[in-house]
């Protein structure tokens, strides 16, 4: 709407931005641009709608991931944990590819100069996986949870010794429970839910993956900015199948699957395929968090939904709980609550810290340079 200022009379639903040189018709000097407050009290609610469709949606697809992937392992049987992290790349790479041919995705590839390090960087995702799902199978989710739960200690071990990188005292306090929780965890699940290959897979599956944080966070984010996450999701994943295909070979699982006592059932096989869709479903639901809500509503996320999925595989797969479990989980995720309020408190001081340094360098900055700037 366009009018002249001396036509304009202020009305509640609208604002009214205008020049201050008065005319009696309308130019580009005094223009009246005129907002609705309707339309962007709708784009605040959509945005709103969408921040908490997204944190819901990352929790109720986090959680239902690992509990369907034990039920794959429990109830239907298929307990072949590699070939199900081979399922999970294939049936992710072919959705990306029908979105690529929808148009509904754009396509990119890896940059040469950066392919070794995208290798290394799959080489390390296959193996934390893999280990994982292998761990999975062998212990009750209550307690693979509360050991994956340690994965910021081995992090915070590996910057200390390895890196010499210092952290907040109260982080190290922080890792007390992370230690704890998951010690009182296995001391009161029963014979049925522990195993000792269950132990070793899974502390080699947080091995992996504290060493993939470590070492190669900055190359993730470098090549993943570079391609978009569709498109590292899809190579991510096809990477991985050549070193997860031998190793199911070398482990028996592809000649023992044959076996497989419901491979004529089709709905054995659709929930396969379900439980394969979850992996992209979920790297889909955390870039929807991350685009829509904070990180601090994130890393709270990540906290409910660790809880969620403890305490739901409880009663869904029977697990037998002891108080010292339950004591065990508490300690836990407070201990991973705990961690991850510090952790996220020193990145909004880091983040400070940079802001203010940039404001003082600006300030200090000679007024003739910025006057010839701005004569540029």
């Amino acid at each position: 709407i366009v009018r002249s200022e001396e036509s304009i009379k202020p009305r509640s639903p609208c604002i009214y931005l205008f020049s201050t040189m008065p005319s009696e018709a309308p130019n580009k000097e005094n223009t009246v641009i005129v907002l609705d407050k309707k339309d962007n009290l709708m784009s605040k609610m959509m945005d709103n709608s969408m921040a908490i469709f997204s944190v819901v949606f990352l929790i109720a697809i986090a959680a239902s991931k690992t509990i369907l992937t034990k039920a794959a392992f429990k109830q239907v049987d298929f307990a072949y944990p590699v070939i199900l992290s081979g399922m999970s790349c294939l049936v992710t790479d072919a959705g990306i590819a029908l979105l690529w041919g929808t148009g509904a995705a754009s396509y990119a590839a890896p940059k040469k100069d950066k392919l070794w390090s995208f290798i290394v960087v799959t080489v390390m995702t296959a193996l934390g996986m893999a280990f994982q799902n292998l761990a999975l199978n062998c212990l009750s989710v209550a307690l693979q949870q509360a050991l994956r739960a340690t994965l910021p200690v081995f992090v915070i071990l590996f910057e200390r010794i390895v890196l010499a990188k210092a952290h907040n005292g109260w982080i190290y306090v922080a890792l007390v429970p992370l230690t704890v929780g998951p010690i009182l965890c296995l001391s009161g699940s029963s014979g049925g839910d522990v195993t000792v290959m269950g132990l070793i897979y899974m502390t080699a599956g947080v091995l992996m993956s504290a060493l993939k944080v470590v070492y190669l966070e900055k190359i993730v984010r470098s090549v993943r900015k570079d391609m978009g996450m569709v498109s590292f999701l899809f190579w991510l994943d096809l990477f991985m199948v050549p070193i997860l295909a031998p190793w199911a070979v070398a482990n028996g699982e592809i000649f023992d699957v044959v076996n497989w006592s419901q491979k004529d059932s089709s709905i054995a096989w659709f929930f396969l395929i379900m439980v394969s869709v979850m992996g992209g479903l979920r790297a889909y639901s955390i870039n929807l968090t991350v685009k829509y809500a904070s990180a601090l509503t994130k890393t709270a996320a990540d906290i409910f939904t660790q809880a969620l999925t403890i305490y739901c595989s409880l009663l869904i797969f029977n697990t037998q709980s002891t108080p010292m479990l339950h004591a065990g989980i508490a300690v836990t995720v407070a201990g991973f609550a705990g961690y991850t309020a510090i952790k996220y408190n020193e990145k909004q001081k880091k983040k400070l810290a940079i802001k203010q340094k940039a404001k003082e360098t600006e300030e200090n900055e000679p007024f003739i340079s910025k006057k010839a700037e701005e004569n540029v």
